[in-house]
C-alpha cells in the first residue's frame, strides 16, 4: 500500500473565500468533500471555517481555511460554486453559529419549542454549556472521599466553570474554559 499524501492547505481571507474556492475548482479540485468549522477558543477569538476539495484524477486533497470572528462569524455561501455545500453550511450554522450570506438559512436542527428554528446554544462551540456537562459524572468521588483528585485530560472543560448559569450571565471568560492539567511523569 502506498502512502497517502497530506492535503495541501491554503489560508484565505473572508472577502476572498468564494473567489479562492472558485479558483481551486478551476484548477481541477472539482469534488466537494466536506465543510466544517473549528472553535479556536483559547488560541484566538476566531472560528476557523474549512472546506476540503478533492482532485478526482489523483485523489489528492486541498483544504481551504478562513478565520472569522467569534462574535459575528459570517462568510459568503459556496452554494453556487460547489454542489452540496449548502447542506454542510446549514450544519455549520446550526452547530457553530457561522452565517453564510446568500445560502440556505433554514435550520437542520431544532432544539425544542422554546427556540423554534434555531438552537439556543451552538453545541460544538467550546463555550456552549451542554446538559451533560452540568450533571455530575456517575461514579465521581464524593467530597468525603480522600482519594486523590484526578485532573481532566488537556482540553476538557473545567467543571467549576460550567453548569447551571443564569440566562443573563453573558459569555464565558475564555481563560476559564479549559481545566488545569498536570504533566505525567515518565
Amino acid at each position: 500500500m502506498g502512502e497517502v499524501a497530506a492535503d495541501e492547505v491554503r489560508t484565505v481571507t473572508p472577502d476572498a473565500w468564494v473567489a479562492a474556492v472558485r479558483a481551486a475548482v478551476d484548477e481541477g479540485w472539482s469534488h466537494f468533500d466536506w465543510l466544517g468549522a473549528v472553535d479556536e477558543l483559547g488560541r484566538s477569538d476566531e472560528l476557523r471555517v474549512v472546506v476540503r476539495l478533492l482532485d478526482p484524477r489523483t485523489a489528492a486533497g486541498l483544504r481551504l481555511q478562513c478565520a472569522v470572528p467569534r462574535d459575528e462569524p459570517r462568510l459568503d455561501s459556496l452554494g453556487d460554486v460547489l454542489a452540496g455545500a449548502r447542506w454542510a453550511e446549514r450544519e455549520t450554522r446550526d452547530l457553530f453559529g457561522v452565517e453564510f450570506t446568500g445560502g440556505d438559512d433554514r435550520p437542520l436542527l431544532v432544539a425544542d419549542a422554546s427556540c423554534p428554528g434555531d438552537l439556543a446554544e451552538r453545541p460544538l462551540r467550546k463555550d456552549a454549556v451542554l446538559g451533560a456537562r452540568a450533571l455530575p459524572w456517575p461514579g465521581a468521588a464524593d467530597d468525603a472521599d480522600t482519594t486523590r483528585r484526578r485532573l481532566p485530560p488537556p482540553g476538557v472543560l473545567d467543571p467549576d466553570v460550567f453548569g447551571a448559569r443564569p440566562a443573563d450571565a453573558g459569555p464565558l471568560d475564555p481563560a476559564a474554559v479549559v481545566a488545569p492539567t498536570r504533566r505525567r511523569r515518565r
